[in-house]
């Protein structure tokens, strides 16, 4: 059970948490806390399977060991349920006046703007799982997103395509 959490929540980090390369970029944003949720689907149907056994999993642990694990998780700004979930990062004012979002080692993104707060993004993760795919994010206003991407992972050791549907809100000026 573990490994499959570990696999999805990297997954998840290298998406949402990627480097912009684009050195004049103009990132309308808030900086402080954010709430990035997402719901997702595998083209083969792994992922839910894998999300289902994992909370399987997670259920049947004794009671402390069940806490303990979601309280790790939640360390990191990260809550799962079904294949609808949620992770939290801080965004600097230095990171959006460089065009910036937060980085996770081992990526690399481009973010092309499209028009007025639309933007196409590519990435490649060579994490574990390694994860690649490209879409769309809309900035709504300073304190919220909405987006979809198409991408590959690794579920229980074999290549999975996935879709995903996001939106992001502003929670606070303080990251604390």
């Amino acid at each position: 059970m573990n490994s499959v959490l570990i696999s999805l929540s990297a997954a998840l980090l290298a998406f949402f948490i990627t480097p912009a390369q684009a050195n004049s970029l103009k990132l309308d944003m808030e900086p402080g806390l954010w709430e990035h949720s997402f719901s997702m689907q595998s083209e083969s149907g792994e992922l839910e399977k894998a999300m289902a056994e994992a909370k399987r999993q997670l259920e049947g642990l004794p009671a402390a060991q069940r806490r303990m694990m979601e309280s790790m998780l939640e360390q990191q700004g990260i809550r799962f349920g079904g294949t609808s979930s949620s992770i939290q990062v801080c965004l600097t004012q230095q990171e959006i006046d460089q065009g910036m979002l937060p980085q996770q080692d081992g990526c690399q993104q481009t973010l092309e703007p499209q028009g007025d707060n639309r933007f196409h993004f590519s990435f490649q993760c060579d994490t574990n799982p390694p994860s690649s795919g490209q879409g769309e994010m809309v900035l709504e206003s300073p304190r919220s997103y909405r987006g979809n991407a198409e991408f590959t992972t690794e579920v229980n050791g074999r290549a999975e395509r996935m879709t995903m549907q996001q939106q992001g809100k502003w929670l606070q000026a303080d990251c604390g």
